[in-house]
């Protein structure tokens, strides 16, 4: 497991390369991915909600408003940086007297009492989780009988597909060869990470709820293609990582590229993304289950 200093570095710089303007897209996209798992969820008045992984409070906020004032969230993350981050969103809601907080791995909820809340979230958390069986019989034991699970999974075994020549769907098919390059330092550099984030798909997930004892399951799928964004922030991308576990691109053209490599690299680049030129893959599973 990554030092903890790894996902509150990425969430509060990474994501979004230091640029308010991208940090305000991501939420806006992140807005639809969490009102379909809110949504699925039914929160009820009065619930204890569980959001396991909770970053920066996406979920765990969305959910205090839906519970109510007899509500109840507790927010679980293994980042105690992050669990400060939420505690200051949930205070400047004043929201404080309604939360939790609990610095703890999706594979151990110890801290939290079996058959003690009514609903369990969590997004992007099983992607990065060895064991993604333990966390979801982990999600089974806390939930009272008839509480349910709701989450969203990215499916990187089809959205991070191997595609010569693309990088984060933007068309660097003129150079190829320095794309490649690219590649193949990253995959040198951890090849486990890769096998990590793309070790399974919506079918995976439907199993491993099963098997933990839910008794009713049901999945959605998501799968679009559409062409990437225009942007006009070079240096933004340059320095923005796709997840917590990755290097940004500038370190890997850094450690892949000559200098004249990297110029021509970059060249391609930002006309790739000035144009929005490529094609995107987005996947996602939402799943929810009852107990």
């Amino acid at each position: 497991m990554p030092d903890t200093d790894v996902w509150a570095t990425w969430l509060r710089t990474g994501r979004d390369g230091g640029s308010a303007r991208m940090r305000a897209e991501n939420l806006e996209r992140l807005a639809s991915v969490r009102d379909q798992i809110l949504d699925r969820a039914e929160i009820q008045a009065g619930d204890t909600v569980l959001d396991v992984g909770a970053g920066q409070g996406l979920l765990g906020l969305g959910a205090l408003e839906r519970s109510g004032p007899g509500g109840t969230v507790i927010f679980s993350d293994i980042s105690e940086p992050l669990l400060d981050d939420c505690r200051t969103a949930v205070a400047q809601a004043s929201a404080t007297d309604r939360s939790t907080f609990v610095r703890a791995s999706a594979t151990d909820l110890s801290a939290i009492a079996s058959e003690s809340v009514d609903v369990v979230v969590e997004r992007a958390v099983l992607l990065f989780i060895e064991d993604r069986a333990r966390a979801i019989a982990e999600y089974h034991r806390v939930l009272r009988p008839g509480g349910r699970v709701s989450l969203g999974e990215p499916l990187n075994s089809w959205m991070g597909a191997d595609r010569p020549g693309y990088l984060w769907g933007y068309d660097l098919t003129a150079v190829t060869d320095l794309e490649r390059k690219l590649h193949d330092a990253d995959r040198a550099r951890a090849a486990s990470d890769r096998d990590l984030l793309c070790g399974f798909d919506d079918r995976d997930l439907v199993a491993m709820a099963r098997a933990a004892g839910f008794q009713r399951v049901d999945a959605h799928t998501e799968l679009a293609l559409a062409p990437p964004p225009a942007r006009d922030d070079l240096d933004v991308f340059l320095d923005t990582a796709p997840n917590p576990l990755a290097p940004t691109t500038r370190t890997l053209v850094a450690a892949a590229l000559s200098q004249d490599e990297a110029a021509r690299f970059t060249a391609v680049l930002g006309d790739a993304l000035r144009e929005g030129r490529g094609e995107r893959r987005h996947a996602m599973t939402f799943l929810r289950a009852w107990r």
